[in-house]
């Protein structure tokens, strides 16, 4: 028959108990006997390698000896919950001596039990066990308030695209039908000069040279004007249909999608935009794409619009530093990890400052003149990567290069 105080206090779970004590032979003790009870024990003879566990493992509590080589750990206790990273772990002080004061002022530092050798097997079992539930209790306050603290996020994330799609769409609509009629009237009027043009040379013989050079001539540069009024018309056409895809409101809902093309489909709209805004020879932009990245659920719109964000940062930075746009450059990069895809963006333009670095994700905060943006889309760009349970990390340095890191989980949390 089993013992009833094992089946009470056995560890379902295993976890993770550091003992810290300067003897070899009371640690082994302790490991031996609390991994009989389920634990996984890792040891530490000092304060130093301590330490040095604490970095490589996440340990459920901590077993501490109150005096290492004859020097009290009281300092130790109050460092450890003084630290932001270690504070939350539960401390069982140990120690031979049961001098009330001494237990008081472990207590005060910030001590959760206090054991006096030797040990009660039964009674450590106890305190043990209340250590490690008051842990997985605080890891799973940690973890809600966590998951509270990124729904709110994609809230206002959304709420932030609802509003700006809206204008955005309104906006689109407003100039669809007049950019239609100057399409449609310049293909007209290239029509016109065609028939004119025919016309002049067919009357050539009948129409005075000077008079024929001076037609011909500026039939030639009408006609020039008016092919490039139908191809900047097609291609802010191209744009609004664009906007109005990206302004949709999202369900918020992800879907699969492949990351390369959505890369691709940005870059060529981007680079429609420059083209309409009369730099018709923007930057090329280098792609390396990983042909490993699976399927990954996302908001095609909103990962769209994350990207054109910071590659049209990249694309300004490098066209003001370079009078010679050839020695612009500026890439794209998929990487499939474990559990990420990322997606590389770099340019050698003009950098980011240290003090600008902290403030470039900050609503309205923009480095361009006036008039040229609110200053919305990094700050966009991080609710996206946010809303997709993602990072942008950032690397720069001033006058040499800026890049940016996205990275998107593979697989997001229910």
């Amino acid at each position: 028959m089993s013992d009833p105080a094992v089946e009470i206090f056995y560890v379902q779970k295993p976890a993770k108990v550091l003992v810290i004590d300067g003897l070899e032979s009371t640690r082994a003790l302790l490991k031996r006997r609390l991994s009989i009870y389920g634990y996984e024990v890792v040891t530490a003879e000092d304060e130093t390698r301590a330490y040095v566990v604490l970095k490589k493992v996440s340990v459920d509590v901590i077993f501490l000896n109150m005096f290492i080589n004859e020097k009290s750990t009281l300092g130790l206790l109050k460092q450890l919950k003084e630290n932001d990273d270690y504070k939350k772990i539960p401390i069982i002080m140990i120690s031979s001596d049961s001098d009330l004061d001494l237990i008081v002022r472990c207590i005060e530092a910030g001590a959760d039990d206090y054991m006096v050798r030797p040990l009660n097997q039964t009674l450590m079992r106890a305190r043990l066990a209340n250590c490690v539930a008051r842990k997985e209790a605080y890891d799973k306050e940690i973890a809600y308030l966590a998951q509270i603290e990124r729904g709110q996020k994609q809230i206002a994330a959304q709420e932030k695209m609802a509003s700006i799609g809206v204008l955005v769409s309104s906006i689109s609509q407003e100039l669809k039908n007049p950019l239609h009629f100057v399409i449609n009237f310049a293909e007209v009027s290239a029509e016109t000069c065609s028939e004119i043009d025919e016309k002049v040379e067919a009357d050539k013989g009948r129409i005075e040279p000077i008079i024929y050079e001076y037609l011909s001539k500026n039939l030639k540069k009408f006609q020039s004007n008016v092919q490039k009024i139908t191809e900047y018309g097609r291609n802010a056409d191209k744009i609004l249909r664009f906007m109005l895809t990206q302004s949709s409101v999202s369900d918020g809902k992800k879907h699969p999608a492949i990351i390369n093309k959505i890369i691709t489909q940005t870059i060529s709209m981007l680079l429609a935009s420059y083209k309409i805004n009369g730099i018709t020879n923007p930057p090329r932009i280098i792609t390396q794409f990983d042909n490993t990245v699976p399927l990954i659920p996302v908001s095609t719109q909103a990962v769209s619009k994350m990207i054109y964000n910071i590659l049209d940062n990249a694309m300004y930075s490098v066209i003001h530093k370079f009078e010679d746009i050839s020695q612009a450059r500026i890439s794209i990069e998929t990487i499939n990890t474990e559990s990420t895809v990322e997606i590389k963006i770099r340019d050698n333009g003009s950098g980011i400052s240290q003090e600008v670095k902290s403030k470039i994700f900050d609503p309205f905060f923009t480095t361009k003149p006036a008039g040229t943006g609110p200053g919305l889309g990094l700050s966009t760009s991080i609710e996206v990567a946010a809303d997709h349970s993602g990072t942008i990390v950032v690397d720069s340095i001033e006058g040499e290069f800026a890049e940016f890191v996205i990275s998107l989980e593979k697989k997001l949390p229910d």
